[in-house]
C-alpha cells in the first residue's frame, strides 16, 4: 500500500513546527537574559522556555544522546577548571569540605522528614526525592529502589529549577559583569581549531557511550568525560578547545531536558505536592545561604563563592553559572565534586541509616 504525502505530512509537520516554535522561544528568552547580562542565559532561558511548552500541553521529548553529549561537553568544560590544585584545595581544606557536605546532608534530611509527614509519601520516596545530588541520578536510582519515581522527579527537579534561578539571580546581583568564558574565546574556523573541537567533541561523546556501557557509574555521561579530560588537562597532553557556540547548545540542551520534565500530566497528578516541593526546595536553599555566610568567614572567600559552592544543585548547572560569574571556581568546584561523590555513591547507605530511624516505617498514607 503506497502512502500519500497528506497521510504522513501532517504529524511530521505539526512536529517539526513545535520544535521550531520551542527553538525560537528558548532563542528569545536566552537573548533577552543575554542582554540584561545573566548568567548561563542560554541554560535559564531554555529551562523556562521548556517548562512553558510542556504544561501548556506541547509535551516534546529530547533525542536522549543530544543530552547524553551535552552532559558530555559539560563534563568537558569543568574539566578544563578541574586542575590539580583543586585536588589540594580538598586535601588542605577537607575540614570545611566534611563540615559543609555534612551540613547539606543534614538540612536534606530534615526535608525529607518534613516530605514524609506532611506529603504523606513513603520514607523512601521521601528521602531519594530530599536528597542533594544529581537529579537524573537521584531518579534513576529511586526507581531502582522502588521509590515513587514521580514524587522524587517532581521535588528533585522543581528543586533544580530554583537553584538555576536563585543562582543566576544572585549572580546577576553580585558578580561582576559577565564576559566570555575563557575557555570559549575567540573561535576561528581553521583546520587546526575545527580538528581541535573534533577532538573535544570526541571526548565529550565518550558520555552517552559510557551511559550504556558503564551503568554502574552514577552520572557517566558527564563524569567519563569530565575525568578523561581532566587528566589529559592535568598531564598537559591535551587543552580541549569549547567555543562558546558549542557551550550554548550544550546549555540550551540541558536546559531544555529539565524544563520537558514539567509535564501536565504530572503536574496534575501531583498538583497537592506542588507547594511542599517547592517550600522543601526554597528551604533548602535559603539553608545552604545561611550556611554560605559561616563558610564565607571560615575559608575568608566572597559571599558569592561560598554560595556557589554550598547550594545544592546539579554540578553542571552550577559550574557553568560559577565559571559565568568570575567566581573563585576552583573552591566552588572542589566542594560541588566531594558532595556528589558523597551523595552519589553513599546514597544507599544514608537512605538505610534512616529508614532505622523511630517513625520513618510508618504505613504511607494514602
Amino acid at each position: 500500500m503506497k502512502l500519500t504525502a497528506s497521510a504522513v505530512s501532517p504529524s511530521r509537520s505539526n512536529q517539526l513546527i513545535q520544535w521550531g516554535g520551542l527553538f525560537v522561544l528558548a532563542a528569545a528568552i536566552s537573548q533577552l537574559l543575554t542582554l540584561i547580562n545573566f548568567p548561563a542565559a542560554a541554560l535559564l532561558g531554555s529551562m523556562l522556555a521548556g517548562v512553558c511548552f510542556a504544561v501548556s500541553g506541547n509535551e516534546r521529548r529530547l533525542w536522549r544522546p543530544v543530552f547524553l553529549l551535552a552532559q558530555g561537553v559539560a563534563g568537558c568544560l569543568i574539566a578544563t577548571n578541574l586542575t590539580p590544585v583543586i585536588l589540594l584545595s580538598v586535601i588542605s581544606n577537607w575540614p570545611i569540605l566534611l563540615l559543609s557536605v555534612s551540613a547539606t546532608l543534614l538540612f536534606s534530611f530534615s526535608i525529607s522528614w518534613a516530605l514524609r509527614y506532611f506529603g504523606n509519601v513513603s520514607a523512601e520516596t521521601a528521602i531519594w526525592a530530599a536528597m542533594p545530588g544529581m537529579s537524573s541520578a537521584m531518579v534513576i536510582i529511586a526507581y531502582e529502589r522502588n521509590a515513587d519515581g514521580r514524587v522524587v522527579a517532581l521535588v528533585q527537579y522543581i528543586r533544580l529549577a530554583s537553584v538555576v534561578l536563585a543562582v543566576t539571580l544572585v549572580s546577576h546581583l553580585f558578580a561582576t559583569p559577565a564576559t566570555v568564558i575563557s575557555s570559549a574565546s575567540l573561535f576561528s574556523f581553521t583546520p587546526i581549531a575545527l580538528s581541535a573541537l573534533g577532538s573535544t567533541l570526541a571526548i565529550a561523546a565518550l558520555g552517552p557511550l559510557a551511559t550504556r556501557y558503564l551503568r554502574f557509574l552514577p552520572a557517566a555521561a558527564m563524569m567519563v568525560p569530565l575525568i578523561v579530560g581532566a587528566l589529559l588537562s592535568a598531564s598537559d597532553v591535551y587543552h580541549m578547545t569549547l567555543p562558546s557556540w558549542v557551550l550554548n547548545l550544550a546549555f540550551a540542551a540541558i536546559g531544555l531536558e529539565v524544563g520537558l520534565k514539567f509535564t501536565r500530566e504530572i503536574l496534575l497528578r501531583l498538583i497537592r505536592m506542588i507547594p511542599l516541593a517547592l517550600l522543601a526546595s526554597l528551604a533548602l536553599i535559603a539553608l545552604s545561604a545561611l550556611f554560605s555566610l559561616l563558610l564565607s568567614y571560615l575559608m575568608n572567600v566572597d559571599l558569592l563563592t561560598a554560595f556557589l559552592a554550598t547550594v545544592p544543585g546539579s554540578i553542571d548547572s552550577v559550574a557553568i553559572v560559577a565559571i559565568a560569574s568570575h567566581v573563585d571556581v576552583t573552591f566552588v568546584l572542589a566542594l560541588q565534586t566531594v558532595r556528589m561523590f558523597v551523595v552519589v555513591l553513599g546514597a544507599p547507605f544514608f537512605v538505610r541509616q534512616l529508614r532505622r530511624l523511630p517513625g520513618w516505617e510508618r504505613e504511607e498514607l494514602k
